[in-house]
């Protein structure tokens, strides 16, 4: 065996739901084990992500939550109540029953007495508003059931937490003052933006004026603060935002780049709680005075449902309801008199069908009467289709005596219903001020009310303190049973009243900071600070600083640090236009600022705000941790600084610091900042720190981490220090990665793990390529077209773009994929180079013009679209290798560069290329070669640190896809074809060519950079040329050696395949249960809620696994099956195996011959294996997906690509030679494919199907290319190793075609001599195969 026990490279691609993996000798021959080459495949299913499961688990909290409310006010009422009528709670559990489940024979939910049921109490409160009013308004003694319904109802339905400041009078206008007051101090503290009102009153009044269109509101808002849209467009914005109407963020921030966004504009009438954190993920800081301005927006809405009767000088939300009721039916009877009256045939369509599309009145009531029975409604709508809808229907008609509906009708304020989105925005203190009006008067008639425990607490107290009660998010999980809890506790029970005695809410909070705070990026053992700590701060500025270009040259350090003292250190916020007047006055220049984007972003907002305190720098830091933990808690706030910093400051200091603001962590550690020191390369002694570094040069952060530095070398020797000794579970759990991550990079050390036990050392070196976020390597994806993108610049651009906007307009879509023609519309159409116009027809003609590099190929690999520009050949080729440009150019140029970087055409990072004075430095060629072997992504940096770990004297790589997919490339590269469609191999080959790349420029660009960097400035090597030269260690081109090898190793196929078997988790079926008769699983189990033909049930139950078992099935005959375990019971069949089995499903003597076999296991008939998938009609079949991947000739995958690629066209695209795709060929294809289905052993489970497509083949034969092409991509989809179907409708099969099942009752399958179960290793090279039909 080749290299046995010599060095060897192993090389990973790691993906959100694959591991390649690859292991070969230094020459790149793969290595062998028990005959099979080294290199395989492992596929698994995707993790959700954590965003994913933490709605769900929030939403499942908060419905317990809520259960527990109700449970906790039960039990405070339940001995009173009793005493009136001790089946109240029973009746109300049991009121979604049918009488002849209830355990009382009483047709009644509510009330069942004599003389008083539902009937009496409906009539008396046709609503539950009308019963809290009631109990607000009189103090006669009530039914303790009906004082008990009402606060039900407030303490189930209790408002939102967002006003934590506020007070019970949140719909006066101090309240409006206020928030309004928030918000101007807001913008002039971070803004300096004065935004001051005329008159606040009449702009409350707008605000909540329904009667006024939302553009009227705007256009009269404006006046009040005198704005115009033109000279204000970010505070017009706010107001209109205020105002109800939608905002386009690119047009609010002045900044067009939003315009590329998926969400790029918002509104406070819909959509707002679903996007919001898309809101905040996109605008980080720019995202507070927006929900600042939401809650002024809230507040009119608020002030408008609170328009009711004001009772002893407060508003109640229950008065405003009832009279919203009132208006209702007062308006529903002017609706009926007038359609009597003028137009009685209507009366039916409006009042009584139900019919999609309608916006009637029974689609808007959501009430339907079908032979004097509720009915099924079959159309919902809402208030303002409502409307449009009525308006439609009586256009024609005479409205004489009915202004006032019309004007109603007119504003969409018809018929007000009393459940509303809207309701949404009602703040807890609404509620609980109705609760304690409710309280104060019930306890004059309810002495227990006033009864108070051991610890002074009365009954009305203990309901309030329900009613108030949430968990601070420091505390987190009650339990202490959780492995994620860190609560401190005593043992005795928890309630909304004892909460703070039994929970040690300090303690806990303390290790809420130690165990839940993020993980730094670059030590990830150690604990990030907050993003407002006056050293995260500095780190912020310094190294926003550092970017910054005055007439294209970094400032002197003295001036820099000028800056930060002079500006940043007396303002809050630093705006572009501050440091232009700081230079002017200061300095008297006045340069052309580059390198920073707009205003500056961060602030020492923290250290200015600090600085009244006479604290140390230490007790500064405490104190905005402290704010930044318990911010929203500001009583326990002021407690924690009284007991940490009480002998210095003042109990009005505390007051004053409780009122700032602090939120979020940094990303960094106190110990990344301070204690890793640059390393003299020379001396090898500790120079300075990171933050002195961001100080004292002009360098900012990834600059310092570059080779010029030695703080690299000192982060690794910092992380070299720190043993954990974990298992390799723990140290995953421990990254601080996301959870789609997680399982990949748990995958790949494992399958390292056991290739370092089959070669009985570590590997030489360990090269890692991770895929990017949503599964793209490198490029994200654009967003929005190229062409909308110009179409949006161009319209703003106006006269300046000329005669262009005719033929841009008509260009198609797809053509703006190629480079030259979007390059052609973004340079004006003309030369960068010369300004020469450049001629459309010609432009794809190379001998004309060339796509140049700005800065040179040969020295930086930068494709991107800042780097490149469209020139004319002439001049490209008299330019040479050469940077920066000839100075005639720059000088003719500079103000036409400058034009289309004002216009947004080309972005401010090209403008500064183009216009660059300096030469590349060799610091600068050494990071952007650093660039192309160093990972940035963080994901990437925690798995390199994990195999760094576990195998310290193996050097981990890095490498960038861009790297192998230039190496695969046919015109750049070597043509090393990859076709995702055709089999999933690619990812082992990814592995081998990360090996062979990586290698190649870790020896060139790691271990002899000075050297290599030495022959780019002297134009001896070029990046473009990586192997077209020997490099010692790593690549041969004598007798082309290693292609050679490299070459009959990518031909070959013999790469294992395997997939993660898992036990399934999680939801135990649909979450949305089913009408009754309908559903698999009952609603609840031992109750009469279990009888699915009378409640419904739920659908889809998901299984956990398999249990492989044998039973005695007809005539005494042995059966073999696999009985899928569901979720939901699969405590109860642990429990007792064989008598689930012989009671629920009806087996005869069953013996569980293998418990658990889990999806995705390998399941091999006749030589053909497959991967369980999921099971069909209830179990009775299993669906598989193969795992025989399919192989074809490299022309076969070549032309394949051509057919997929076409069939990524729109519809209306023209197919020409371009495309290399024809008739003649796809029938060969359709040849090729269908002989593998019935030839090969593939034919075991796609004979069949196989057999039934060849027999379309004339059908196929006539379909035109376009048709033809898409049959071949579905034809792939039936073959691959997926469980995706394929739609042959086109000749004549069905559109869910290539179903790989099975009769679960393995010994029944027809036709087959062998089934075993096999038990692969993670990376394949280890099996052991069980027979199931003789064990």
């Amino acid at each position: 065996m080749k290299n046995f026990n010599n060095d060897y490279y192993t090389g990973f691609d790691i993906g959100t739901d694959s591991v390649g993996y690859a292991v070969a000798d230094t020459d790149y021959n793969l290595c062998k084990f028990k005959g099979n080459a080294m290199w395989g495949v492992d596929l698994f299913e995707k993790s959700n992500s954590a965003a994913e499961r933490r709605t769900l688990r929030s939403a499942r909290r908060r419905g317990l939550r809520k259960r527990n409310r109700i449970e906790w006010l039960q039990m405070l009422f339940d001995e009173e109540i009793s005493k009136v009528d001790n089946a109240f709670f029973q009746r109300l559990k049991e009121s979604c029953l049918y009488l002849d489940d209830k355990s009382s024979n009483v047709p009644y939910a509510v009330f069942a007495d004599g003389n008083y049921t539902d009937k009496e109490f409906h009539t008396d409160y046709p609503t539950i508003y009308h019963l809290r009013k009631e109990l607000i308004k009189s103090s006669q003694p009530h039914d303790i059931r009906l004082v008990y319904l009402a606060l039900h109802h407030i303490i189930k339905h209790r408002g939102h937490f967002l006003f934590d400041n506020m007070g019970s009078d949140f719909e006066s206008e101090s309240s409006f003052e206020t928030l309004f007051d928030d918000l101007k101090l807001y913008l002039k503290e971070e803004y300096e933006i004065e935004f001051e009102c005329n008159d606040s009153l009449r702009f409350s009044e707008i605000l909540k004026d329904k009667t006024l269109k939302k553009t009227a509101k705007s256009s009269e808002s404006y006046k009040l603060f005198g704005y115009s849209k033109r000279n204000n467009p970010y505070e017009t914005a706010l107001i209109d935002l205020m105002c109800g109407r939608n905002v386009g963020f690119s047009d609010m921030f002045g900044d067009k780049s939003f315009d590329s966004e998926e969400v790029n504009g918002i509104t406070f009438e819909s959509g707002y709680d679903d996007n919001e954190n898309t809101y905040r993920d996109l605008l980080q800081e720019k995202f507070e005075p927006i929900e600042k301005a939401k809650a002024v927006y809230d507040w009119a809405i608020l002030a408008d449902i609170l328009n009711g009767e004001k009772y002893n000088g407060k508003k109640y939300i229950s008065f405003a309801k009832v009279k919203t009721y009132e208006e209702h039916s007062s308006d529903l009877k002017m609706l009926k008199d007038f359609v009597k009256e003028r137009c009685k045939s209507l009366y039916g369509e409006i009042f009584r069908i139900t019919k999609d599309k309608l916006d009637n009145y029974t689609a808007y009531c959501g009430k339907y009467k079908e032979n004097g029975r509720n009915g099924v409604i079959q159309y919902r709508t809402n208030q303002a289709d409502f409307c449009k809808y009525l308006k439609k229907r009586f256009e024609k008609l005479d409205k004489t005596g009915y202004e006032e509906m019309f004007d109603k009708i007119e504003n969409g304020t018809f018929m007000p219903k009393i459940v509303v989105k809207d309701n949404g925005i009602i703040p807890m203190q609404v509620n609980r001020s109705e609760l304690k009006a409710i309280l104060k008067n019930a306890s004059t008639y309810l002495e227990f009310l006033n009864k108070k425990d051991e610890n002074g607490i009365s009954v009305s107290d203990k309901i309030v303190k329900i009613f108030e009660f949430r968990i601070p998010y420091y505390v987190g999980p009650l339990n202490n049973h959780s492995l994620k809890s860190w609560l401190v506790r005593s043992d005795e029970k928890i309630y909304p009243w004892n909460f703070d005695s039994v929970v040690d809410i300090e303690q806990s909070a303390e290790n809420f900071i130690n165990n839940l705070t993020s993980k730094c990026t670059y030590l990830p053992t150690k604990d990030v600070i907050p993003k407002n700590s006056i050293l995260y701060s500095a780190f912020t500025v310094l190294n926003e600083l550092n970017n910054l270009r005055l007439d294209g040259k970094k400032p002197d350090v003295s001036l820099k640090q000028a800056i930060f003292n002079d500006l940043f250190m007396t303002h809050k916020k630093v705006r572009r236009k501050d440091l232009l007047n700081y230079l002017k006055s200061e300095k008297g220049i006045t340069p052309d600022i580059t390198g920073i984007d707009g205003d500056f972003k961060s602030s020492m907002r923290s250290a200015i705000e600090m600085s009244q305190f006479n604290l140390t720098d230490s007790e500064k830091e405490d104190a905005i941790k402290a704010i930044t933990v318990f911010g929203d808690d500001k009583k326990l706030l002021r407690k924690r600084l009284k007991r940490q910093l009480g002998s210095k400051l003042s109990d009005e200091d505390i007051m004053r610091i409780s009122k700032l603001k602090y939120k979020d962590w940094g990303r960094l550690s106190k110990e990344f900042l301070t204690e890793v020191y640059n390393v003299d390369k020379n001396t090898g002694e500790l120079q300075f720190n990171i933050i002195h570094a961001l100080w004292q040069t002009n360098d900012n952060l990834m600059e310092l981490l570059g080779s010029k530095y030695g703080f690299e070398q000192s982060r690794q020797n910092y992380l070299d220090g720190i043993q954990t000794g974990q298992s390799l579970e723990k140290m995953v759990e421990n990254l601080y990665i996301s959870p789609a991550v997680k399982r990949p990079v748990y995958q790949s050390l494992k399958i390292m793990h056991e290739i370092n036990k089959i070669q009985g050392h570590a590997p030489k070196k360990i090269f890692v390529e991770m895929t990017r976020k949503d599964g793209v390597k490198g490029d994200k994806g654009r967003k929005e077209s190229r062409k909308t993108k110009l179409v949006d610049l161009y319209k703003k651009c106006g006269e300046d773009s000329g005669e262009l906007w005719e033929s841009l307009e008509k260009t198609p879509d797809d053509e703006f994929k190629r480079d030259r023609l979007y390059f052609y519309y973004t340079q004006f159409g003309k030369c960068i180079y010369t300004g020469e116009p450049i001629n459309l027809s010609e432009l794809y003609n190379q001998n004309i013009y060339d796509v140049d590099h700005i800065f040179p190929r040969s020295k930086v690999k930068d494709d991107s679209l800042d780097n490149r520009v469209l020139v004319k050949k002439q001049v490209n080729a008299h330019k040479d290798n050469t940077y920066p440009l000839d100075s005639s150019i720059r000088e003719k140029m500079k103000g036409f560069w400058h034009l289309l970087m004002d216009k947004g055409l080309i972005s401010k990072k090209k403008y500064e290329r183009l216009t660059r004075a300096t030469p590349l430095s060799d610091s600068e060629l050494s990071d952007f070669i650093a660039r192309q072997i160093v990972e940035t992504s963080q994901s990437t940096k925690a798995v390199a640190s994990l195999f760094k770990e576990l195998y310290p004297d193996t050097e981990i790589v890095y490498v960038k896809a861009s790297l192998v997919s230039e190496f695969r490339d046919e015109s750049r590269g070597f043509g090393f074809l990859k076709c995702r469609e055709v089999n999933d191999f690619h990812h082992a080959k990814d592995a081998y060519l990360n090996i062979v790349v990586g290698n190649v420029y870790n020896e060139r660009c790691t271990h002899n950079k000075s050297i290599f960097i030495k022959g780019l400035q002297t134009k001896t090597y070029s990046l473009n040329k990586m192997f077209s030269f020997n490099t010692p260690n790593a690549w041969s081109i004598d007798d082309n050696k290693s292609i050679k090898i490299v070459r009959k190793t990518m031909n070959k196929n013999n790469i294992r395949f395997t997939r993660y078997a898992l036990t399934r988790n999680g939801g135990l079926f649909k979450m949305n249960p089913l009408k009754k008769g309908s559903g698999q699983v009952s609603l609840k189990q031992n109750s009469p809620l279990s009888d699915i033909s009378k409640y419904g049930g739920y659908d889809r139950p998901t299984s956990s696994y398999f249990s492989f078992v044998k039973y005695e099935g007809k005539k005494g005959k042995e059966m073999r099956r696999l009985v899928a375990i569901d979720s939901y019971i699969k405590a109860r069949y642990e429990a007792n195996p064989e008598k689930y089995l012989s009671e629920n499903l009806g087996l005869k003597n069953p013996v569980v011959l293998i418990p658990v076999v889990k999806y995705n296991a390998c399941i091999e008939i006749d030589g053909f294996r497959m991967h369980i998938s999921s099971k069909s009609s209830g179990g009775k079949q299993i669906v598989y997906k193969p795992a025989m991947q399919l192989t074809v000739s490299y022309d076969t995958e070549k032309y394949i690509r051509n057919v997929v690629k076409l069939n990524s066209k729109p519809e209306n695209y023209n197919i020409t030679e371009l495309d290399k795709v024809s008739a003649d060929e796809n029938l060969k294809l359709f040849d090729i494919l269908t002989s593998k289905m019935t030839d090969t052993v593939l034919k075991v489970k796609f004979g069949d199907m196989g057999a039934k497509i060849i027999s379309h083949r004339d059908a196929f034969e006539k379909l035109d290319i376009r048709k033809q092409c898409f049959v071949l991509t579905e034809i792939l989809k039936i073959i691959h190793c997926n469980a995706v179907l394929g739609n042959l409708t086109y000749i004549g099969e069905g559109s869910s075609s290539g179903r790989v099942g099975l009769n679960s009752v393995l010994s029944e399958v027809k036709g087959v001599k062998s089934v075993y179960l096999v038990h692969q290793s993670v990376t394949g090279l280890f099996e052991k195969k069980i027979d199931l039909l003789h064990m």
